[in-house]
C-alpha cells in the first residue's frame, strides 16, 4: 500500500512504508477508539509538566489562530490582507467572531520539563555528529486551538508524541487508515522505542 506524508504529500519511503504497515498488522486487532478531547490533553499536560502561559498579545496566538483560520475557515482567510503582519493581526482579531479558543504555553527547564530539554538535546548531537555544531536550547512550546484541535508542539519530538498518543484516534481512523492513524501508532512506537532506550 502506497503512504503519502501528510505535510509533503510526498509518498514516503520504503523503510518508513514498511514500519507503517508492521504498526498496522501488529496494531489493529486490538485497536480500540480513544478521541480524547484535546483540552482534556492539554490539563493532564499541565499537571505533569511546569508550563508558563504566553501572553495573549505573543506572535504565538496569532500564529496558531492564522493556521487554524487557513485551514478551517478558508473564506475568512481569503479576505484577510497579504501582508504578513497585517495578517497575523487581523487573524488574532477573528478569534471571538470564529470563537476560537486558543492556548499558547512553553515548558520550562526545570522538573519533569528538564526531561525534555535533555532529550532535544541528544537529538541534535546525534543528528549533527561530527559537523561541529554547538547545540543551543530551544524553548519547548505547546500552541493548540482546542474546538478544532489543531495542536503545533515545538521544541520536543517527544512531547509530540505524548500528546498524539493521549489523544487516540476516532472509530473512522481506524476503519479509514487515516494520516491520523498512522501519526498514532508512529508516535506510540517511538514513545516505547524511546522508554526502552533510557
Amino acid at each position: 500500500m502506497d503512504y503519502f506524508d501528510m505535510l509533503t504529500e510526498q509518498r514516503i519511503d520504503s523503510e518508513t512504508a514498511d514500519l507503517v504497515d508492521a504498526l498496522l498488522e501488529q496494531a489493529l486487532p486490538s485497536l480500540q477508539p480513544c478521541d480524547c478531547p484535546l483540552e482534556t490533553v492539554l490539563r493532564q499536560l499541565a499537571d505533569k509538566y511546569p508550563l508558563t502561559v504566553l501572553p495573549r498579545e505573543s506572535t504565538h496566538y496569532a500564529q496558531t489562530a492564522l493556521a487554524v483560520i487557513e485551514s478551517d475557515f478558508p473564506e475568512d482567510a481569503d479576505y484577510l490582507p497579504h501582508d504578513w503582519e497585517d495578517r497575523l493581526e487581523q487573524a488574532l482579531g477573528l478569534t471571538g467572531t470564529l470563537h476560537m479558543q486558543l492556548f499558547c504555553a512553553e515548558i520550562r527547564d526545570e522538573g519533569a520539563g528538564h526531561t525534555l530539554y535533555e532529550q532535544q538535546r541528544i537529538q541534535y548531537e546525534q543528528r549533527t555528529a561530527g559537523s561541529g555544531q554547538v547545540w543551543r536550547r530551544m524553548p519547548v512550546r505547546i500552541c493548540a486551538e482546542t474546538s478544532s484541535g489543531y495542536c503545533l508542539v515545538t521544541g520536543s519530538e517527544s512531547l509530540r508524541d505524548e500528546i498524539l498518543a493521549m489523544r487516540g484516534v476516532s472509530q473512522d481512523d481506524i476503519a479509514h487508515r487515516t494520516p491520523a492513524l498512522i501519526a498514532y501508532l508512529r508516535a506510540r512506537h517511538d514513545l516505547r522505542h524511546n522508554s526502552e532506550a533510557r
